[in-house]
């Protein structure tokens, strides 16, 4: 009788900590679905949020987009891609490697309003215009007409392009920084980028 009890004692001590488990489970994956209402692209994680959810790459997929993104507004060669993606080690199956994870993407992608078009022996273009978390800092802006320099030649507008980019981006990662220690201050997690118009925001 008193093992009976002792059985019961323990198989409910079991059951309290799996509740707890996965009562903190859940408000965790609800947090998380909060904090990602827009569009967000974690590339550290191989993770697109978008609308609260989470859309998982793979590593490839992730290399590719994030070439891309930094590319958009002008086409990116296959090779230059190749080169990306894979460094030195580049495999011979590279090329169809590379095709295969870009249609895996667009297929990821697709609900986000994020496109990625080919240009016939040339590469890939990715078009972000209908996603407006990727257009509205001045450092996208910039980045936007750097590319279109680079694409058309123009190296003296390529260099003063070149210093108002890094300039702008080293402002944003300066008030992310003082955003991320005010908030650490408050006993609050770092946050991972800033609101989407921060009224203190230099770079905004």
């Amino acid at each position: 009788m008193l093992r009976s009890l002792e059985e019961v004692r323990r198989n409910l001590g079991f059951l309290q900590a799996d509740s707890k488990r996965m009562n903190m489970s859940a408000r965790q994956r609800l947090a998380e679905k909060a904090s990602h209402q827009g569009f967000e692209f974690d590339y550290n994680h191989n993770v697109v949020y978008f609308k609260g959810e989470g859309i998982h790459l793979s590593p490839h997929e992730a290399d590719i987009l994030q070439v891309l993104l930094n590319n958009r507004a002008r086409t990116t060669p296959l090779g230059l891609l190749i080169q990306q993606v894979y460094g030195s080690s580049e495999p011979e199956t590279a090329a169809v490697s590379i095709r295969v994870s870009v249609h895996s993407l667009r297929k990821k992608l697709k609900d986000t309003g994020i496109k990625i078009k080919a240009e016939p022996r040339v590469g890939y273009e990715i078009d972000a215009e209908a996603v407006p978390e990727l257009n509205r800092r001045l450092s996208d802006k910039i980045l936007l007409a750097l590319n279109t320099a680079k694409a058309s030649g123009e190296k003296e507008i390529v260099d003063q392009l070149q210093l108002a980019y890094d300039l702008a981006e080293a402002r944003r990662r300066q008030w992310l920084a003082s955003h991320s220690g005010a908030n650490n201050q408050n006993g609050a997690k770092p946050t991972a980028a800033p609101p989407a118009e921060p009224a203190s925001d230099p770079n905004a």
